[in-house]
């Protein structure tokens, strides 16, 4: 079982969003303010512990419905939704169980229904299906009926012989919560929730007025970006840390060895409190409530409460309760108790973990160990984790369960967009790369060239990347520049490029071997695609236009020089071609540059460049000495095209 889908509607920052969410691991990604904790809110209303529509808790306030502004006459007027929904919709896995020793104890729930027969006096009860066609969004339908107007039918589960439960969800792999905020003109706000399930996504639903089962199916935990252990840790009998705590303690509540320890501690609390008890009781207790005694414990009194009265400790250097810890400690210690209860005593039901933020106060070799334990969470898919980040050590393609869901801020509104990562996986090798993410700009370039953009960038135009959220990218090869360009732009961010000459030449074909075997084929500008052209930063609606002078120059040159179209270098190597000039200019001014010739061509000094006349590691680490000791980029390179180019970038 998994959330399958996220419907929600004036919310917070939301005005609507529908999110699909995988099997797995979702990461949700975006700038801060973005609207991402939101996302998780919403979640933890619908499907988290604490019953949605129970009166007395504050989980709606009036601060809770989405308010946007508008202009009238002149004036703008801050207006605000009367109602909020979220819908929660959960998918079954093919064969899998469902706990129904855990869903016997829920209450029971009327289903809407009509009738179908009459079987003497007594009415014969079907369904009333729901249809499926507009659901969520037209969320209205399902709370104008409920049990006063409404025939129903009662689904009880003290009829367990007559496999209550078992006869209706047996068959159904889709459930789906639907919670409902209103409020009125005084702010008063009237909370409502309904289950809805089905045989599979094409099915019409059958409708349940209230939900009383909810973690039976998809047992959740929420760990916000403030770390509250005594509230995500609450011992009770419907959380999971108190059906924990009550598994591991139940076959020693009535050791011998507890019992006396108990003992032991509740003389030695009447000893330290016999004073104050006296007293509060002779002059109070007794005068009202004769007979009545007043006793201070340090411990449960019951087998039945010692699974209550147990505190986490850690020691990490010092010995402290697991609440004085920070962020880090605490993250760590949540998952793996939670962990621990979906292997060992959550054994049936798929369990879902969201959490915002892990990296909080980790340093980065702590945020890949809990990566990784979030990863061994997801058990091979039966359970689901969906986190909130804006560390890219939690964004890794090594499985193919991951999916990325980008939230932006539209105007007042959050937007999100589901990415399809898959196809992208084995681009995605290294943290850099996964930069990509976090960015609004997007440079990519083939190799080392990324080292030299952003040195040029820290000397000409100090703090501007950071400030305009860009980043410099390696592609590892030219012939990944293009999937990278669709990866960034399915992303919706900016992206340009940067490249060698020899990237506006070359293809793949095998007449090129004639001119030596060594001669390499790769993709070229013309691979970019008229998606990336088109893009109204770059060329725009002249994009067509830029690809049929790309394609005629470089047929040109091949005509009149097949070889130096495979092996040529450097503009210089291929005949005097002025349409090749203007251009190399004209890309450069939108957004494209590709240089005259090689990047190792622009160095000053020959020292830096390896013997085979290509930038090393090695001669990188040189380079970053002699910035280190005052060099400036400009007396080791000449940076003049790579300059107006990121002026481009930045500016655009």
């Amino acid at each position: 079982m998994y959330l399958s889908r996220l419907y929600i509607k004036n919310y917070r920052s939301i005005k609507e969003l529908d999110i699909p969410f995988t099997k797995g691991k979702s990461v949700i990604i975006g700038r801060n303010n973005a609207g991402k904790s939101n996302i998780i809110r919403a979640i933890d209303l619908t499907l988290g512990e604490n019953t949605p529509t129970y009166p007395k808790l504050e989980n709606i306030t009036t601060n809770d419905f989405f308010t946007w502004k508008e202009e009238i006459d002149g004036k703008t007027i801050i207006k605000s939704a009367d109602e909020l929904f979220i819908w929660c919709e959960l998918t079954r896995n093919i064969g899998e169980p469902l706990n129904y020793d855990e869903i016997y104890k829920c209450y029971g729930f009327y289903i809407f229904s009509e009738i179908n027969s009459w079987e003497g006096k007594r009415p014969v009860k079907i369904p009333v299906r729901i249809s499926n066609d507009h659901l969520p969004k037209t969320y209205s339908v399902l709370f104008n009926k409920n049990e006063d107007n409404s025939e129903k039918e009662y689904i009880n589960p003290k009829l367990r012989h007559q496999e209550t439960f078992e006869n209706q969800f047996n068959d159904k792999y889709s459930f789906a919560f639907a919670f409902l905020a209103r409020k009125d003109e005084e702010g008063r706000i009237d909370k409502d929730i309904r289950f809805l399930y089905r045989e599979n996504k094409d099915s019409h639903w059958i409708l349940s007025f209230k939900a009383p089962i909810r973690n039976e199916l998809l047992q959740s935990a929420i760990i916000p970006s403030f770390r509250d252990p005594q509230n995500q840790l609450r011992i009770s009998n419907w959380t999971w840390y108190g059906k924990l705590m009550k598994y591991l303690t139940s076959e020693h509540a009535e050791s011998d060895r507890l019992q006396e320890a108990f003992k032991k501690v509740k003389e030695v609390a009447d000893g330290i409190f016999e004073n104050v008890r006296e007293k509060v009781t002779q002059t109070t207790l007794q005068v009202a409530f004769p007979e009545t005694e007043l006793h201070f414990q340090f411990n449960a009194d019951t087998k039945i409460d010692i699974h209550k009265n147990c505190l986490i400790y850690v020691d990490d250097g010092f010995k402290s309760l697991l609440t004085e810890k920070g962020s880090g400690i605490q993250s760590a210690t949540i998952i793996g108790l939670f962990n621990y209860y979906t292997q060992y005593v959550n054994t049936v039901t798929s369990a879902l973990l969201c959490i915002e933020e892990p990296e909080v106060y980790l340093h980065p070799h702590a945020r890949r160990v809990i990566s990784d334990r979030l990863d061994e969470f997801l058990n091979n898919n039966k359970n689901q984790v969906i986190l909130t980040t804006h560390s890219v050590e939690f964004i890794r393609t090594v499985g193919e369960d991951l999916n990325i869901v980008l939230v932006r801020k539209h105007g007042d509104n959050t937007v999100a967009a589901p990415i399809k990562i898959k196809k992208y996986k084995d681009l995605l090798i290294d943290n850099n790369q996964n930069e990509i993410f976090f960015a609004d700009k997007v440079v990519i370039c083939e190799g080392y060239d990324d080292f030299i953009l952003r040195a040029v960038a820290k000397e000409v135009y100090p703090q501007k990347l950071d400030e305009r959220n860009i980043s410099i990218v390696s592609a590892g090869s030219k012939d990944n520049i293009s999937r990278f360009v669709k990866l960034i732009l399915e992303l919706g961010l900016k992206c340009f490029v940067f490249a060698d000459f020899d990237y506006f030449l070359r293809d793949k074909k095998d007449e090129r071997k004639k001119y030596g075997e060594n001669v390499k084929a790769h993709e070229s500008v013309s691979n970019l695609g008229k998606e990336f052209f088109t893009q109204p930063y770059i060329f725009g609606d002249e994009g067509t236009k830029t690809i049929s002078r790309i394609d005629k120059t470089r047929n040109d040159i091949k005509t009149k020089n097949e070889k130096a179209f495979y092996t040529s270098k450097k503009i210089y190597d291929v005949a005097d071609n002025k349409e090749l000039v203007s251009l190399l200019n004209d890309l450069r001014a939108n957004g494209i540059c590709i240089l005259d010739g090689k990047i190792e061509d622009l160095s000053k000094q020959a020292e830096l460049i390896s013997s085979t006349n290509k930038l090393s590691l090695d001669k990188l680490f040189e380079i970053n000495v002699k910035l280190a000791q005052g060099s400036k980029m400009s007396d080791i390179f000449d940076i003049r095209v790579i300059s107006e180019f990121l002026k481009v970038v930045i500016e655009r």
